[in-house]
């Protein structure tokens, strides 16, 4: 690896932890705040779990800068975001952890490698990647975990888990909050407003109550469609959000919680997609060009909508030896557009792709004060979803597709915890996974009379079936030594795997007359993830410090590739194999009793151990080397926050924070851009680099709030550039400054 200050810093903080210690004071008293999370299904501080945790809190979640989850993920060490899939934001703007983004771009399909979880329910998407559109209002605290989780969570996610929980209801206080606000961009443009609120009633006191919530925000975005001056706001983008959260306590040992969530979101044209130019710092659209657009858009601008429900249900019991849990999640994406063009190939289309998704968990967590504990838990999912896509080809015209997917699985997973003494601590925890998975689509062709958009009433191709299975048995071992109170070190081993990636049946049926259908990945792809680390509270609680260093060893990775034998088409084949090496540091102190900082960083590395035969796969991009680098993740992130707080002489609290964060660049790969320039990745023309500055006045209910976000109005373009025809990378909106006002009687 090519960072050896941070290794010999790591080595010292594993091997020799009693120096680090050495400087603790205890003449001040602590102003870091202790964090508390359940990360591990019970409520511990974060300096006690023997794995890599992030958590951010409802105070510095409802600051403007985070109001979307994927801000908050410029905090994580080692979170790379927005190009997950190779496809544009927002279906595909999910988090990579620990470079997993180099498993799934390009590739098509697959398991998510970072599971999603709300209130404890998981959220699972059997048509997208991405992580459920969710803000920040109203929620309580982020969870952001790092490495593989299938021995304590029902989703056998490889990389991480990010862990969303919502504000409680209060069964015995009524109240309520209203929020209203307004942001600007300093490069001009119509100003973006918010206005919403929470509403929370017991109705029998202590024992059931309700809470409400609901936002709206618009964003009128940043950018331009060319020849166009009468198109305003192109990415203009508005979400709505409402919550209705009941909970009931039948007894003093039992609770349950049923949720409803429905979120709408209105864009203009989707970010990143019919894109002409970035390179000038404005995201230049065109307008649709030719009659099969306008017929649907006679403006000649694209629109789409995207509205998703989530409907939870939660039961627990204490049952006083454990606590034993059941959930339910049910997720209906009720639309999902994709109304863009593409300039590569010439295309205009229209797609939709709804989808539901219903999962069931039971959970049963030891509370025992022995030395042993343990978790068992049990989870099912079924998924369905469709696709209508409409395509308009500029060299031979119209084009439908249909498609269906069903997806199934059942897993069963537990861990156990052994204390042999005070200072030590076993781990271990099994997983077995069993999913089915079927896909069919066929061509339809659009008849006389039929809308741009569909339905389509023409001729129909044969449905191509694609079914197939996948097994699993993953584990986690590991050990815990506590040589003091104050610090931790842990030393884990890990497995997990990822759904084979499907192929269209239509190429499954090429490579069955070319005689080369063993090259579809049958296997999943498997990973061995091994990881050390420490964390020490030091300072009478003043400075905590987290040093952690992960090896992920993946075997039968899919890369796209071309295949030879004249089948003419380009495909993901397994048998590529890859180490990442992952560097993730934490540290956080008080320098005084009202400033604080907060420095997160992660350092990736990736080597190449083996690629498929190349008389086989003919055109694997001469950039993919045996002992070489993987691609699409940033290999440097770095995040530095500084926080302040003073309470006045008159009660009020007086507040600022500011975050900057950088990501290197990254090496992007493409399937076009492989086809055009096979030799080499497509660098991206810059890093991604941030600063968000907050600061505010709270007194008594009310809380008066001025944010900066993008302060630096950095304006390149950090994702990836397809090809050199065009300038198409993305880049962040400009400045924007944010003014925020709350009453706040919960």
């Amino acid at each position: 690896m090519k960072h050896p200050t941070i290794v010999r810093l790591l080595t010292v903080g594993l091997l020799v932890p009693a120096p680090f210690y050495a400087f603790a004071d205890d003449s001040a008293e602590s102003t870091v705040e202790e964090v508390i999370v359940s990360a591990t299904r019970r409520n511990e501080s974060v300096m006690d779990i023997s794995q890599s945790v992030q958590a951010m809190s409802r105070e510095t979640l409802s600051m403007p800068a985070y109001k979307h989850i994927r801000n908050v993920y410029n905090l994580v060490p080692g979170a790379t975001t927005g190009v997950t899939q190779g496809g544009k934001a927002p279906a595909s703007e999910g988090i990579m952890l620990r470079g997993a983004g180099v498993t799934q771009t390009n590739t098509g399909g697959g398991a998510s490698p970072v599971g999603y979880y709300i209130d404890d329910v998981a959220f699972i998407d059997s048509q997208s990647l991405a992580p459920p559109p969710l803000g920040t209002f109203d929620l309580d605290r982020i969870e952001v975990l790092r490495g593989p989780q299938g021995t304590t969570y029902g989703q056998d996610s490889s990389s991480g888990s990010v862990i969303m929980r919502t504000a409680p209801v209060n069964l015995s206080e009524t109240g309520y909050m209203v929020r209203t606000g307004m942001m600007s961009y300093g490069k001009g443009g119509d100003m973006g407003l918010t206005y919403g609120g929470v509403v929370n009633m017991p109705i029998v006191e202590d024992t059931l109550g309700i809470r409400i919530s609901y936002i709206s925000e618009t964003d009128p975005g940043y950018g331009i469609v060319q020849g166009r001056s009468d198109l305003d706001n192109p990415l203009e983008e508005e979400r709505v959000t409402m919550r209705t959260k009941l909970t009931w306590l039948p007894s003093e040992n039992s609770e349950v919680t049923l949720t409803h969530s429905d979120w709408e979101t209105d864009y203009g044209y989707l970010p990143g997609t019919s894109l002409k130019k970035s390179d000038q710092g404005v995201m230049e659209m065109a307008p649709i060009g030719w009659d099969f657009g306008l017929l649907v858009f006679p403006d000649g601008a694209f629109r789409n909508k995207i509205h998703t429900t989530w409907t939870t249900a939660l039961a627990k019991i204490d049952l006083g030896w454990a606590n034993l849990s059941y959930s339910y999640g049910d997720v209906d994406v009720k639309q999902r557009d994709t109304n863009a063009e593409d300039f590569n190939y010439g295309i205009v289309s229209f797609a939709n792709t709804p989808s539901s998704t219903q999962s069931h968990e039971i959970r049963i967590v030891s509370q025992s004060e022995g030395p042993l504990n343990w978790i068992a838990g049990y989870m099912q999912f079924d998924s369905e979803g469709t696709g209508e896509t409409y395509y308009n080809f500029l060299t031979y015209g119209n084009y439908g597709e249909l498609s269906t997917v069903a997806q199934e699985a059942t897993a069963f997973y537990g861990e156990l915890t052994y204390d042999v003494n005070d200072s030590i601590t076993l781990i271990g925890g099994l997983r077995t996974h069993d999913e089915d998975f079927s896909d069919s689509s066929r061509s339809v062709s659009q008849a006389a009379g039929d809308p741009s958009n569909g339905p389509w009433t023409g001729d129909e191709g044969s449905a191509s079936p694609e079914p197939y299975s996948h097994d699993n048995l993953s584990y986690r071992l590991g050990v815990e030594w506590k040589p003091s109170e104050n610090g931790l070190v842990y030393l884990t081993r890990s497995t997990a795997s990822r759904s084979p990636i499907r192929v269209t049946g239509a190429n499954l049926v090429t490579l069955t007359n070319t005689g080369l259908a063993g090259l579809v990945p049958d296997d999943a792809a498997e990973l061995i993830s091994t990881e050390i680390g420490t964390k020490w509270t030091m300072n009478d609680g003043d400075l905590k410090v987290e040093f952690v260093y992960a090896l992920g060893e993946w075997q039968d990775l899919a890369i796209r590739s071309e295949i030879a034998g004249g089948a003419n088409i380009a495909l993901p084949i397994g048998n590529t194999d890859a180490d990442i090496d992952s560097i993730e540091v934490s540290i956080e102190a008080a320098l005084s009793d009202t400033l604080s900082f907060t420095y997160s960083g992660g350092f990736t590395d990736t080597k190449i151990t083996a690629l498929p035969d190349p008389t086989i796969a003919t055109s694997v991009p001469a950039a993919l080397q045996v002992g070489g680098k993987l691609y699409n993740y940033s290999p440097a992130t770095h995040s530095l926050s500084l926080n302040y707080n003073n309470e006045l002489a008159d009660g009020s609290l007086l507040y600022a924070s500011t975050t900057y964060v950088t990501r290197s660049k990254i090496d992007a790969f493409s399937t076009l851009a492989s086809v055009m320039d096979p030799c080499c990745y497509k660098t991206a023309p810059s890093g991604y680099k941030n600063m968000d500055i907050s600061m505010g006045l709270r007194r008594n209910s009310w809380d008066f709030n001025v944010s900066i976000t993008n302060a630096t109005d950095f304006d390149g373009m950090y994702g990836m550039v397809f090809s050199d025809l065009q300038n198409d990378g993305l880049i962040p909106y400009p400045r924007a400054i944010h003014l925020q006002v709350s009453y706040d009687n919960l």
